[in-house]
């Protein structure tokens, strides 16, 4: 998330820097990243639901509510407040896919794309001349023998 300034350039943060960074910061380490959802997430649901939710009384209830909504969503508590809900339902969205991620390790670092097509029209092109020279040389035994 280097630069999160908007279209206008004067700091406003926009919709797909932030969208971008987040998906950056996942790619890299899908295992931090997942980490950081779930005690940040049952961290803003405490806060949310806390003198709300009477199942919800310490950040250890928080806690098994947010990590069960990265795959079945298994608890006997549920969100009460706008905030818990919408809370829950950002983890519940995206929890699933980082959970899958997070052991698979960091993305491999893609290189620059002009680069990898040059390497792969070079590696190309070794192919079809190979492929040529196999042919004309099927075709000159062809043409030597007798009919």
């Amino acid at each position: 998330m280097a630069s999160l300034a908007g279209a206008s350039g004067e700091g406003a943060l926009s919709y797909g820097a932030l969208k971008e960074g987040v998906r950056s910061a996942v790619a890299q380490d899908p295992f931090d990243a997942t980490v950081v959802t779930v005690l940040g997430g049952a961290f803003l649901f405490y806060l949310a639901e806390k003198g709300h939710n009477p199942k919800v009384t310490s950040y250890w209830d928080a806690l098994v509510f947010i990590s069960t909504c990265l795959s079945v969503g298994y608890a006997d508590i549920f969100a009460k407040t706008p905030a818990g809900k919408a809370i829950a339902a950002a983890v519940m969205t995206v929890g699933p896919a980082m959970s899958g991620a997070m052991l698979e390790g960091p993305a491999p670092t893609p290189a620059p794309v002009g680069l990898v097509r040059a390497e792969t029209e070079s590696e190309l092109l070794q192919v079809q001349k190979a492929i040529a020279e196999k042919l004309d040389a099927i075709l000159s035994e062809l043409r030597a023998r007798p009919a």
